[in-house]
């Protein structure tokens, strides 16, 4: 068959709202452009794609071709018309584009503008990834409840489902940041064996004060507990990624032995040390931009994030309540040194771009799930916001896949397009290693190999 193409003293009144922040997500009911019928009548056979470009991650350009074929959920032919498939559905792009799934190296389901949504509206949230092209997510806190659910869909239905990492909960000091506190050594060996028990594929803990947003400090683990851990988690064959905002805490986590470092740095200037020390460790890093964005200014933060959800799937109210002024008197309630980051986001930036520009294992993560930043879109603003800093569209594509796949250990499965790769594809219109703007005319992405319809959303 053939188609056409937190929180200080006021955390309480936080989670509070938080909670009342229910989601009310939309099913868009627009028709994908040209779609003649629905894509989930051709997800079961195998899948001839023809009159395409894709993206080369090698050369980061878009490479010509006559064909793709994807059988048993891989890619099997590029570029090869002698392969023989004569049970192929086909798809014409008529000269579109195919780049690899997006990965969000930063998502979560259970705060923020979603915090409010049981457990089966967070499974159908988690699907509605595959709109924007996510066709892997790296999840770095979540309740054991979601995690749990989430397994089980994508275990029982992974084409159907974005593929599911996560480190469980994020592990934090006594009276301090994290979701999962504890006071002692035992502790944090026990938090540690309780996420990887849960099927964490990676430990995160917190080391940062909040200092710079509060104006009075929370308790931090010593350097000893953070190097116990860090070993601990090593012994037991777990990466363990790092939660802090500063430069100074960054280091000693590295020294540490730590393997990575989220949220972005936007504390403290990266020096050649810091560069040293995330290279001996072949260490990762994501900036988290839209976090800082929906800080600052919530209302253009919604506005940008808004325009990369052509078809509405969440609905006009979730966009106007994040960026009311109410929004912003919370980000001021919870964090009374926030106005920080207007002055500060040239650091997170300059610390940013210093990171890339040394060729280190940068990263893109929304921190979706963060009031203001929201699930799905606030990837591609992300990725906008890296081209904002001076990064080419066509680099920036290449972190928030091939990047990011290193960066999960994935490198062998996905994140780039050649034979013997697993088959999760975005197809678009347009072309975005020209212009991130082009995610907006994404038709179809493909997951294991199966084609999902942007018009099923």
């Amino acid at each position: 068959m053939k188609t056409t193409p937190a929180q200080p003293a006021t955390w309480a009144n936080a989670l509070a709202f938080m909670r009342r922040m229910v989601a009310l997500i939309g099913i868009a009911c627009t028709t994908v452009f040209g779609a003649t019928q629905s894509a989930s009548a051709q997800s079961g056979g195998s899948l001839r794609i023809v009159n395409l470009k894709y993206f080369d991650s090698f050369s980061r350009v878009m490479v010509p071709a006559t064909s793709m074929v994807i059988q048993n959920g891989e890619i099997v032919a590029v570029n090869d018309d002698e392969f023989g498939c004569s049970m192929c559905d086909e798809i014409d792009l008529g000269g579109g584009y195919v780049i690899p799934g997006l990965i969000d190296l930063h998502q979560h389901l259970g705060t923020g503008g979603f915090g409010a949504l049981d457990t089966n509206a967070r499974v159908s949230l988690f699907r509605k990834n595959l709109y924007w092209g996510i066709t892997t997510v790296f999840n770095p806190s979540i309740p054991d409840e979601v995690r749990r659910a989430l397994q089980a869909a994508v275990r029982n239905a992974p084409a159907r489902f974005p593929r599911f990492i996560t480190a469980g909960r994020h592990i934090g000091p006594e009276g301090g940041w994290g979701d999962l506190k504890t006071a002692t050594v035992g502790g944090l060996k026990a938090a540690i064996n309780a996420q990887i028990n849960g099927g964490a594929a990676i430990i995160k803990l917190s080391y940062d004060d909040k200092a710079w947003l509060t104006g009075k400090a929370l308790p931090l683990f010593s350097e000893q507990a953070i190097a116990n851990a860090i070993d601990y988690a090593h012994e037991r064959e777990r990466r363990v990624f790092i939660h802090t905002n500063q430069v100074s805490l960054a280091k000693k986590a590295l020294r540490a032995g730590a393997d990575g470092i989220t949220s972005g740095l936007i504390v403290g200037e990266v020096d050649d040390e810091f560069i040293n020390l995330m290279r001996s460790r072949r260490a990762a890093y994501m900036a988290t931009f839209s976090t800082y964005a929906a800080m600052e200014d919530n209302p253009a933060a919604a506005t940008r994030q808004k325009a990369f959800d052509p078809d509405m799937v969440h609905r006009a109210g979730l966009y106007a309540s994040l960026s009311s002024p109410i929004m912003r008197q919370n980000w001021r309630d919870w964090y009374p040194l926030s106005g920080i980051v207007a002055r500060q986001k040239r650091v997170l930036q300059t610390n940013t771009a210093k990171l890339i520009n040394a060729g280190l294992n940068v990263g893109v993560g929304s921190d979706a799930g963060t009031p203001g930043v929201i699930f799905g879109a606030a990837l591609p603003d992300e990725m906008q916001r890296h081209v904002d800093m001076g990064v080419r569209p066509a680099d920036v594509l290449y972190l928030a896949t091939s990047g990011n796949a290193r960066i999960l250990f994935l490198a062998d499965k996905v994140g780039s397009i050649a034979v013997g790769m697993q088959a999760d594809l975005v197809l678009l219109r347009q072309d975005p290693t020209q212009s991130i703007g082009a995610l907006k005319s994404i038709e179809y992405t493909v997951r294991a190999g199966q084609l999902v319809a942007r018009s099923e959303f």
